[in-house]
């Protein structure tokens, strides 16, 4: 029995014309070995179509792959307009933490727990009289934890040290170091 595989639309199939597995179940249809149903297109892949059925589904790929690339080319805007605003759109780091304002917006602001002990470390660190061991046994004694309440690794205080975030540079991968519009915490990095 010939078996058929069912998809709500094209654009569920893939929204990449160049993808291989695309062309593999496109080519085993019109060999009549499976069927392609697209439910909500009113359409079906198999040895029996025409070719208006075959421009048509070749078209609904096409734009399908447009709106995919349309949604990433919105996406990479929104995320070069906050960068340019100086907004932080990752995890917000220790001594910061997430708030939904009024309009309904996300932002980062000061965790008034962990921001004062944060800010501890680099001054106890510009004193030059602690070594990265002693700054995380005294800041853990102070109480500083990670968001889920275990304490820090050696590492992580070196890495807060070294981190352009605190002292108001923020780092993306995509765009390299740009000023944040937060507060900073810490007076200088390593």
């Amino acid at each position: 029995e010939k078996i058929a595989i069912c998809f709500d639309k094209v654009d569920r199939l893939s929204r990449n014309i160049f993808d291989k597995r695309v062309a593999l179940l496109y080519e085993k249809a019109v060999a009549d070995d499976i069927e392609l149903h697209f439910v909500s297109d009113g359409q079906v892949i198999n040895n029996a179509m025409n070719a208006g059925d075959k421009f048509r589904f070749g078209m609904q790929l096409g734009l399908s792959k447009y709106y995919s690339d349309a949604i990433s080319d919105n996406v990479k805007r929104a995320f070069e307009q906050k960068r340019r605003n100086g907004e932080w759109t990752g995890v917000p780091r220790i001594g910061y933490m997430n708030i939904t304002l009024e309009n309904g917006k996300k932002d980062i602001v000061l965790d008034p727990e962990r921001a004062p002990l944060v800010q501890k470390i680099f001054e106890l660190y510009a004193t030059g009289n602690y070594s990265f061991t002693t700054i995380q046994q005294k800041i853990t004694e102070m109480g500083l934890r990670s968001r889920d309440g275990n304490k820090l690794f050696r590492s992580n205080f070196e890495l807060i040290l070294k981190d352009s975030f605190y002292y108001g540079m923020a780092r993306s991968s995509t765009y390299g170091l740009y000023a944040h519009r937060n507060a900073v915490l810490g007076s200088r990095g390593l």
